[in-house]
Order: structure tokens, then sequence, then C-alpha cells
């Protein structure tokens, strides 16, 4: 564990690449410190055999993000390119500054006279100074160009408040801070807000038109496979506001096809009805949901009820947005949102198939001996003439054994893709291992290395007797079949991830403000940093080199960081921390049980 650990320490000051060999050749040594190592995982789809496209062999594993953003590139700045943007500028500094600089009419300092003067008018955060001289002439200069009847400094504020998830009183502190004038009001705010949503939907809807064409052609045809999930910002069904998210299976190229958001609750609703009643409030009512996009209140129901809700809407409008039909969905265990797909039978001669989630269903095998060792630990069995107690513990089933059966049993879905007799094989054969059989075990057994002892985590036999109906119940031919596609809702969980970056679960928002974090979510996961700059353009503004450098590189950290995760020396590590964190875990009670769904 020493040279392991020295090994790690000593690589962070490498380069990437040379990072990279030195822990994919650490992950050689590591494999053989244990006799039972959890077997590495394909992916669903073949990697290109260079992240870079040149067709060499590359140290970095091909991740799904390099896949996508490969246009990503350094952008070199040209001298007079540098003095563009904007600066943090002392006031006081620049107005010396300027008074020292010649009049134009009398060729004398305008700060030299005693009647000449500097006036600020301000309009929250872009200001024109007015350089009055002693010979009245007056010069004049503004802080930001006016785009779009603003000005762009203003328009760019709430912009990059709202992409790294902070909100306009977060923006006012910041400012605070920084000894600038506050001078946010909440109607401009609103109305910046406003504008940034629709530009913000209008790049995301046209992301999600070439993801759609793209689904088209690696299809073949307008029937696709999806994967579908909800996500809330509160736990435990009691969120006002709710995001449904509809992407396509197409590999390490998936991407966002459709979002559907919810709200059950509307600010401006709320205070009507402590203001105003009977026929008063049934006026106000009427005249505020005619105003479109006002009320924030789209979803009558619970929350619980938000993510079938939304799915239905998404399946609804696929073919008059996309022209697709989403004829088999990969969703979790619960089947809720697929019943309900079903049963409105959205397309009139297809039949929407369910397929299962490749993850869900691994981590039901670990539930489900969970549930195993809970029910029978005071039951008594006799093993080599002693009587013993439960199915768990030392030399039995402990939550280090579930998390290697769970890790092989995933390992043993996704690498069979599309081979269901071979993958009934591979999980059958885990239980085997356990019984001191290792006639069908993989490259993931000591007997088939020679580093180790094969039987040295066999169970007993009644542990063996007593889990045998858990891989019976996982085997069966109608739920491996509905996983043969290999695929999972990581990509799902990928995304709202970035939704949340963009809009913390700690403050509450409106569904506009949400609306904005689930458009920029998409149309980072679909093109990358560099897919905001027509963010910009969409709100007439010039995006800047200095935007365009910074969204370089974070797609450039972004592509490198899939890399490093990628690598199978980092998967071994994470999976020998999953290991470790088993030995350690305190239960706790959940609102969700990871496969707790059937």
């Amino acid at each position: 564990m020493g040279k392991k650990r020295q090994s790690y320490k000593s690589k962070k000051r490498l380069p990437p690449q040379k990072r990279k060999r030195v822990e994919c050749e650490a992950s050689q040594s590591a494999e053989s410190s244990d006799d039972e190592t959890v077997e590495q995982q394909q992916p669903m789809v073949a990697s290109s055999s260079s992240a870079t496209g040149d067709g060499s062999s590359h140290t970095l594993s091909s991740s799904a993000s390099s896949e996508k953003l490969l246009k990503c590139h350094d952008v070199k700045l040209e001298k007079e390119e540098e003095l563009t943007g904007f600066r943090f500028i002392d006031c006081e500094l620049f107005v010396q500054f300027v008074q020292g600089l010649l009049c134009p009419e009398c060729k004398r300092p305008l700060g030299s006279s005693r009647l000449s003067f500097v006036k600020e008018d301000r309009t929250d955060l872009a200001s024109q100074f007015s350089f009055q001289c002693g010979c009245n002439n007056t010069v004049r200069f503004s802080s930001s160009k006016v785009v779009s009847r603003v000005f762009e400094v203003n328009r760019r504020f709430p912009l990059a408040m709202f992409s790294i998830g902070r909100h306009q009183a977060q923006g006012k502190r910041f400012l605070g801070n920084m000894n600038m004038p506050c001078s946010l009001n909440n109607s401009t705010w609103a109305n910046h807000r406003n504008q940034i949503k629709k530009a913000t939907e209008t790049v995301a809807d046209k992301s999600k038109s070439r993801a759609a064409e793209e689904a088209r052609h690696a299809y073949e045809g307008n029937d696709i496979t999806v994967s579908g999930d909800g996500t809330y910002q509160r736990r435990g069904f009691q969120s006002k506001n709710g995001v449904v998210t509809m992407l396509s299976v197409n590999g390490k190229q998936s991407k966002v096809l459709d979002c559907e958001v919810l709200s059950n609750h509307c600010d401006a609703c709320k205070k009507s009805e402590k203001k105003r009643e009977g026929a008063e409030l049934a006026r106000w009512k009427t005249a505020h949901e005619k105003k479109k996009g006002v009320c924030d209140k789209n979803h009558n129901g619970s929350a619980g009820a938000m993510e079938p809700a939304g799915a239905v809407n998404i399946f609804r409008r696929s073919e008059t947005k996309h022209n697709l039909r989403y004829v088999n969905f990969l969703g979790d265990g619960d089947s809720k949102t697929y019943t309900t797909l079903k049963n409105e039978q959205l397309y009139d001669d297809v039949t929407i198939a369910k397929l299962e989630c490749c993850g869900h269903v691994q981590k039901r095998m670990g539930r489900h001996l969970t549930n195993k060792v809970n029910e029978l630990k005071k039951e008594t069995f006799v093993s080599n003439g002693k009587t013993v107690k439960g199915i768990g513990g030392q030399n039995k089933l402990t939550k280090k054994a579930i998390l290697k059966i769970q890790g092989h049993f995933g390992a043993g879905i996704r690498k069979n893709a599309g081979n269901l007799q071979k993958m009934k094989q591979d999980i059958w054969a885990i239980y085997n291992h356990r019984r001191r059989d290792h006639t069908n075990c993989g490259n993931w057994c000591p007997s088939k290395t020679g580093r180790g002892e094969p039987d040295r985590n066999a169970f007993p036999d009644f542990v063996c007797d007593a889990i045998r109906p858990v891989f019976e119940t996982l085997t069966q031919d109608s739920l491996l079949e509905r996983c043969l596609h290999g695929g999972s809702q990581n990509t799902n969980e990928s995304l709202h991830n970035m939704i949340w970056e963009r809009c913390p679960k700690t403050t509450y928002v409106g569904r506009k403000r949400l609306c904005i974090a689930v458009a920029d979510a998409t149309i980072v996961y679909n093109e990358g940093e560099l897919g905001r700059l027509d963010i910009f353009s969409e709100l007439g503004m010039e995006p800047g080199v200095w935007t365009t450098q910074c969204m370089t590189t974070l797609d450039r950290k972004r592509t490198v960081a899939g890399q490093i995760q990628a690598c199978a020396a980092m998967q071994f590590a994470r999976q020998r921390r999953a290991l470790i964190a088993a030995d350690q875990e305190v239960d706790r009670e959940e609102y969700y049980l990871a496969g707790g769904h059937e």
C-alpha cells in the first residue's frame, strides 16, 4: 500500500499524458494486491483508437467528452485583441488620469481650472462620465457599449451570475465586496432574466435539433431509443420544481433531445391569494394565466407525478418537434413513468418498449443481497458441526463481498451486451465462484490469472443456498432481455449534475430561473462551453476573445478530465475506494434506496 500511495503522490507534477502512463502501469501492480478484483466494466460501444482522432495508439482512454468536444483548441490572442473586454478599474485613479489629459479646445489639463468638474450618470453597472473643462468644453466617456438598447455590462453581469449558479442577491453581495454600486433593482433584473431565458432556450433548441438529426442518422430511421429520468430540487417528493430529461442512447455520442421543467408553485399567485379573494381573485387569475410565460405554475399534481407528466409531454411532441419516435424507453425500476407512457398510447402503430438501466439493475443485486442478510440475521444454520447465526459477517456475506458481487454482476451485463446466454453464464459464474467452481470464471478470478488463492473468498454452503434465489430472480430472461442494450441512465445523471451546478438546490428559484439552468446545461452537455458563445450572439453581443479563450480552456479541461477518469487505473482506484468505504459504511435511513425499485 505504501508504494501505491507514493506513486500516486509523485504523479501530481507530471504532465497529463505521462501521468496516465504512470497510473495505467500502477493498475497492473495494484490488481495483483488482492486475490479477487472487481472486473473492469466494459463500455457500451468501442472507444476510438485515439482521443485526437489520428488513429495512433494513445495512453489516455477515449471519453464521452472527448468524443463530443473534438473541436476544442487554444485561442491565440493578437496584441490588438488584448485591449478588449471589461476590466475592474478604480474610479478615483481613472478620474485623476483623465483630469491630467489636455482639453482638445484650450490645450490645458481638464482638471486645472477651479470651474472644471466631473459628473457621473449611472445606469445599473454602466457609468457615463462627463469631464467639464474650465473653458466649458465637455469630454464624455461611457464605461460600456450599448447592445440591443441596453448597456452590455448590464446584460453580461446577470448572464455570468446565472452561469455560475448564483442569483440577484449574491450578485449584489459581490458588487458590495468589490466596492461597486449595487443599483440592480428587481424589475431590471427580471427583464434581463427574461431576455437571457429567451436567448438561452433558442440556442438550446438548435442544439437539440442537431442532436435529433445525429440520432436519426445513427439509427438509420425515425424510431430511436431514449433514456429518461427525472430530478427534483428537493428530495422526499416535497419539491416545488422538477425536471424531466430525455437523451438519445447512442454510446458516447449520447446527447440531450428534450427537457421539461415543471413547477406546482407560483409566487405571484400565492401573493395574490393573500391580497384578494372571491370574484376579484378569479378575475386576477384569469388575466394572469392569459399572459404567456408569466405564471410559473404549469403542473397541478404532486412532485411525484412530475416525472410521468413530463415524460408524456416530451413523447407527445417528439414527432412534431424532431420527427422522431421514441419507441424504446430506458428508465429505472420505477414503473410509474413507463406505465403512464404505455397507457397513453402516444404512437398509433407502436407500443413503447421498456429497457432497464444497467446501473440500477446492478445496484439491485446489492440491495437484494443486503435484504437477504437482514432477513436471515436471526436464523441459525449448521456449518462444519457448528451453529451459526445469520449469513452476514466475517467469512460470510459482508458488505465488501456484496459490493464485489454487485460489481461483477454489472460487468457481466455490460460486457455481454446483445448476448443473453453469455450474459447469464457470466452472472452464474459469480455465484459458482463462491461455491469453489471456477469453470466459467473470468479474468477477475485468481484461478485464471494465477495471482492468489481462488477459494479464499468462498462462502459456506448455507450462505450460497440462501443467496441462490437472488441470482435466480436477477437472471430471469424477462429482466436480462431488457438489459441487452448495455446502457444506463448515467448520461441523465451527468446532465442533472450540470443543471444543479447552475441552479443549486440550496436556494429555491422560480421556474423561469430553472429553465435558464436547464437550457444552459443542455448546451454545454451537447456542444461544450464553446456552444454558449451563441447565447451572447443571440443577445446581440460579441462574445469576445477573452470569453472564447475561457470557454476553450474549460472544454479542454473537461476533455482531459474525462480521459483521466476513463483510464483503467482510475477506474480501479475508484473501485478500491468503494470497497474500503463498504467496510466503514454506517447504516442510515434514506428516502431513496439505490436498486430498490423492481
